[in-house]
């Protein structure tokens, strides 16, 4: 599954640019590594992989746009950093006979994270998403909402306005959740899952049920108690499956009929890719609307071409 998890956003307004036009403009942030003092950095690659030299920076597939970010962070280990300070404190505070002050404290700890940075190893990993003119949608690979924020700024700044919303459903998800629960009945072409998030609003405290089945007396007692549902398993079509919560982030995406044989299967990497992103954008196109009807319908931001 090309995709585990996925934030959706809604685009603002029509999305117009060619692919060779959002290309050309992409190259002003392409990925550039962490050297030197930069203790982080976040820029595009190309979605075929590294094994593909001046592979463009974005790969069209049925009208929608893959767009692959790299994200590269300098790790130095808490306890590595922490030895090298207190061995400094306790230099200065020798020589000097006294005790340092907190704000000279957090300078030699500015100025010793400066010194560790050129010479600290960097951890990456990539981040996908796809652009769908044709929905009006932006979905980003990621559950992490900075992470996502991260995508978004990025597409920004390379093609200046870009401006998008989280679906804004009509009714809140929690209420809608807790009724499937609760009635048991769901809208057409959907199924519980075998997983929920119950939330004590008063006490804040959450029950977690995972490979549970949802009809159980146990969830309904928790119900009945005012405990309201927050993020619910569903399966739709009888396929595709996931878990959803209140602010309509997908976990756990996957289609139950897909073996991990075949989800493994030797095949040309662009042949598989395409494969896969085929499949997704497609199954999004009709599940996303079908989502956010079920969950009251979706108020559009007025679009403008």
């Amino acid at each position: 599954m090309l995709f585990k998890n996925a934030m959706i956003y809604r685009l603002t307004k029509t999305f117009q640019l060619s692919s060779d036009e959002l290309i050309e403009q992409l190259e002003s942030r392409r990925f550039v590594p962490c050297t030197g003092y930069k203790p982080s950095s976040f820029g595009w690659v190309s979605p075929l992989g590294r094994s593909m030299e001046d592979a463009p920076l974005l790969h069209e597939v049925a009208a929608c746009y893959l767009l692959c970010a790299r994200r590269e962070e300098k790790v130095i280990p808490p306890t590595a950093l922490n030895e090298a300070i207190l061995e400094k404190v306790a230099k200065i505070e020798a020589v000097e006979d006294r005790t340092l002050r907190a704000k000279e404290k957090r300078n030699i700890k500015e100025n010793t994270l400066a010194e560790l940075l050129p010479g600290a190893l960097a951890k990456s990993k990539q981040v996908l998403g796809y652009i769908s003119p044709a929905d009006g949608l932006l979905v980003i690979g990621t559950a992490s909402a900075p992470e996502a924020e991260l995508f978004i700024n990025c597409i920004r700044d390379s093609i200046g306005s870009f401006t998008v919303v989280p679906p804004q459903v009509k009714q809140k998800p929690q209420d809608i959740f807790t009724n499937w629960l609760l009635r048991r009945k769901l809208p057409e072409n959907f199924q519980l899952g075998n997983q929920c998030d119950l939330l004590d609003i008063e006490e804040t405290s959450t029950v977690a049920c995972r490979r549970q089945d949802l009809d159980a007396s146990e969830i309904r007692s928790h119900l009945e108690a005012g405990k309201i549902c927050t993020r619910i398993g569903i399966l739709w079509h009888g396929d595709l499956s996931m878990a959803v919560d209140k602010d309509i982030v997908l976990r756990q995406i996957k289609f139950e009929s897909q073996t991990e044989e075949e989800e493994n299967y030797d095949q040309d990497p662009i042949a598989k890719l395409d494969a896969e992103f085929v499949t997704l954008s497609l199954e999004f196109s009709r599940f996303l609307p079908a989502l956010f009807s079920a969950l009251g319908g979706e108020t559009l931001p007025g679009a403008s071409t």
